[in-house]
């Protein structure tokens, strides 16, 4: 019996990918025994009784054991770090020589790279944000200088994007799974060039620029499943397993992030069509991101048949026993960002006439924490 209630159990657990915060993610317990629970007391019953109880736990263990996730607090918290991480790059500009007008896309991707020692999970989060960014020097302005700032070395971006992706993830009957993406991302940002280029196009230093702004960055990820597993085995013993496993496992997790982010940069120009930049930055963040969801699984029947009366299943004079019961993995998690964080960050840009095509990479100091992002501007 154990290793045909493993199958129905597993076909509920491992359909739904997510950990609770604290303790076990699956749960399966017995909730009527049927005629074996007849309020009569009898040796035999309970040992049968007991005996189902030792299977039903040991199913419950092997389905926790094979989905050992880090736990779910850990996890939204790289996720909401991973969101402030996708942002930087995708709404300002390091070396692309802007005179007047900026026009230009991106997309920020982030990964929390820690380990979990359980698991041995590649990352602990994950991040995304996208971004159409508009930049223009503030030049034009009729006065020379703004807060102290020369208006012809100060430049102003602003990025805004959402996308939204819906996609089936299986159309298999039984299996069925979907899944949609919600991206969100506005930001404002401003540079200064503190110390001015010097060269030519052909061998130029860029300077030294500050760079300050504000970022949001939002990440809905929703998950809707259909399973129904028919089962009906015979083992060695002629004990035949029936019974139908369903569920509409569902899963949600949202993120929400704020950065304020201060930067220093530098960059240099060679032979005109290639830059290489560099930085650091300190961030303050604000933001956090949580999950939810439900494995939403209808109450099993499992009954056992055997005509044989020496059998688990045909002990007690009887030819079938029947029990019921019921899988559950409700998932709650919230982690919140890191109120501040260290980070490098460096860049290698091509430039051909008017237009920028760049890769930046950035690493926060003292974590895991990384982000890549690439993107292509019309500049004049």
């Amino acid at each position: 019996m154990k290793k045909k209630l493993t199958l129905i159990a597993l076909t509920l657990g491992l359909g739904f990918y997510a950990t609770e915060s604290s303790a076990k993610l699956f749960t399966l317990r017995v909730t009527d025994y049927g005629t074996l629970d007849d309020g009569t007391p009898d040796p035999l019953e309970a040992s049968l009784i007991n005996y189902i109880n030792q299977q039903v736990q040991e199913v419950e263990d092997k389905v926790n054991d094979d989905i050992p996730l880090p736990p779910q607090d850990r996890f939204m918290e790289g996720m909401a770090n991973s969101s402030v991480m996708a942002g930087k790059g995708i709404g300002k500009d390091y070396a692309s020589n802007m005179s007047v007008v900026l026009i230009g896309a991106g997309i920020g991707v982030a990964a929390d790279l820690e380990k979990d020692e359980v698991t041995d999970s590649p990352f602990s989060g994950i991040g995304v944000a996208p971004g159409l960014v508009v930049g223009a020097n503030l030049g034009f302005l009729p006065t020379p200088k703004l807060l102290g700032m020369e208006t012809k070395r100060l430049n102003m971006y602003f990025n805004f994007m959402k996308y939204n992706l819906d996609r089936d993830i299986s159309t298999e009957a039984g299996k069925e799974s979907s899944a949609s993406l919600d991206l969100f991302s506005i930001g404002t940002h401003f540079r200064y060039d503190w110390i001015k280029p010097r060269g030519t196009k052909l061998l130029g230093w860029g300077g030294v620029k500050l760079h300050f702004g504000y970022e949001y960055n939002s990440m809905d990820i929703s998950y809707l499943g259909k399973i129904s597993q028919t089962l009906d085995e015979t083992d060695t013993t002629n004990n035949r397993i029936q019974g139908v496993a369903r569920a509409a496992p569902t899963m949600q997790i949202e993120s929400a992030t704020h950065s304020i982010p201060l930067e220093i940069s530098t960059d240099v120009q060679l032979l005109y069509f290639l830059s290489l930049y560099t930085g650091v930055g300190a961030d303050a963040n604000f933001g956090e991101a949580s999950s939810k969801g439900n494995l939403n699984s209808d109450e099993m029947t499992i009954t056992c048949t055997n005509s044989t009366a020496a059998s688990a299943c045909g002990s007690l004079g009887g030819g079938t026993r029947t029990v019921r019961a019921q899988a559950d993995a409700d998932i709650e998690g919230k982690g919140s960002v890191n109120p501040f964080l260290f980070r490098g960050f460096a860049g290698v840009q091509i430039n051909l006439p008017y237009v920028r095509i760049f890769g930046q990479v950035d690493k926060s100091l003292g974590d895991d924490l990384i982000a890549g992002t690439a993107g292509v501007r019309f500049v004049y």
